[in-house]
């Protein structure tokens, strides 16, 4: 007898969200996470009208709004002065906002969602080392000695996936040269609910209020600071207010952290009986918070996917089109729309240099003279193509 239809190797964002979307359509569904409990760190904060659609599909749009903070503008700054103001209002009709909410407390949502479904059943401190694959299903191997089996089996185990590489999938992968640092903080400050990015010919810096009266700083490192190393710190306190005027206290720190932008993707993503989402498939660039909402768009098309390998989807013909090959090629062109969109932000953003950044604060200011509802709709991923199941199985 099998454990389950399907195991979903990771309980982060994507692998979460599978497993709500297969609990609705009454799919045993096992998830297997190697962390005990889920990190304290909050990562991916942005959720944006897309997701928050995905997420209403399952019932969760109202618990996460409650739980989160309705950014409706981001101001952007040059280095002298404001240069204008993006606003959300409009784009959507019921989620005008990109939604800001800790990826901690996602994840819980995620996971009390998914435990609603007597289907579903989530397991803490499983290591699965490799998914093997037979004619009728597929096996789990764990580290402790046990195997699992199921018909099929998702890697949603993030970023350089161990069950990618078990399987033999390649990985193209590119770091990039701009590191960040970002901290969050109690919010003491008078921005409200409103993001604010400030492009300087020294870097960038970038806030968003998080909720219980936090708000997040992202700021880009100066030429040749490295990351910081365990028990190191770099002052971003001071590179705050050099760059945005704002005065931060390092007694009002709550949580810090450091990264190096990459992109990756896997040659295939899907490989017979095993499935690949999320960063598992694909990374890019945090900068501009497409990943995390990626993997939920991947989610919604390859529960679908599944229904039909399982032969529970409906009879509708657009479900029908749920093929492997088809999510394979779907999510790869809107992952890689998305990862395009993400290095184009970051590299605008990141343009040192007293006469490049006064050019763009031309042009920026000038965008959003004339174009900011266009611009919206892009930042908020309303424009990727391929976005949603709907479109990508019309």
């Amino acid at each position: 007898m099998i454990d389950a239809d399907v195991i979903v190797v990771g309980a982060g964002p994507t692998g979460l969200l599978l497993a709500n979307l297969l609990g609705q359509r009454g799919t045993r569904c096992l998830v297997l996470e190697k962390r005990r409990e889920s990190t304290p760190q909050s990562r991916a904060i942005g959720i944006t009208p897309p997701s928050l659609d995905i997420l209403r599909g399952v019932g969760l749009d109202g618990p996460f709004v409650a739980a989160g903070v309705a950014v409706g503008n981001a101001v952007v700054h040059g280095s002298r002065a404001e240069l204008g103001r993006l606003s959300f209002q409009g784009i959507h009709t019921d989620f005008p906002f990109v939604l800001a909410l800790p990826q901690q407390r996602t994840v819980e949502l995620l996971e009390a969602g998914a435990l609603r479904y007597a289907c579903v059943e989530l397991r803490h401190s499983v290591n699965v080392e490799q998914i093997l694959q037979a004619r009728q299903g597929v096996t789990a191997e764990c580290s402790d000695g046990t195997p699992l089996s199921a018909r099929y089996a998702v890697a949603a185990d993030g970023a350089r996936s161990a069950i990618a590489a078990a399987a033999g999938v390649a990985l193209r992968r590119r770091v990039y040269r701009a590191r960040f640092f970002m901290a969050d903080f109690v919010d003491r400050s008078a921005l409200g609910s409103d993001a604010h990015l400030w492009f300087t010919r020294s870097g960038a810096v970038e806030s968003f209020p998080l909720p219980a009266g936090a708000r997040r700083w992202i700021v880009q490192l100066p030429r040749g600071m490295a990351l910081p190393g365990p028990g190191e710190d770099h002052d971003l306190e001071a590179l705050v207010a050099a760059r945005a005027g704002v005065v931060l206290q390092r007694c009002d720190r709550l949580w810090q952290s450091s990264f190096q932008p990459e992109r990756s993707e896997l040659a295939r993503f899907v490989d017979r009986r095993l499935f690949f989402a999320g960063d598992a498939a694909h990374t890019m660039s945090p900068i501009g918070g497409q990943g995390m909402n990626t993997g939920f768009a991947d989610a919604e098309l390859l529960c679908l996917t599944l229904l039909r390998a399982l032969e529970r989807g409906s009879a509708q013909p657009l479900e029908q089109r749920a093929t492997p090959r088809r999510y394979q090629a779907a999510r790869r062109s809107a992952s890689r729309a998305a990862a395009r969109r993400a290095w184009a932000g970051m590299r605008v953003g990141t343009l040192r240099g007293r006469l490049v950044s006064a050019i763009r604060s031309v042009l920026i200011a000038g965008l959003l003279r004339i174009g900011s509802r266009p611009l919206a709709r892009h930042f908020s991923m309303q424009t990727i193509p391929l976005r949603n199941a709907r479109l990508a199985l019309r």
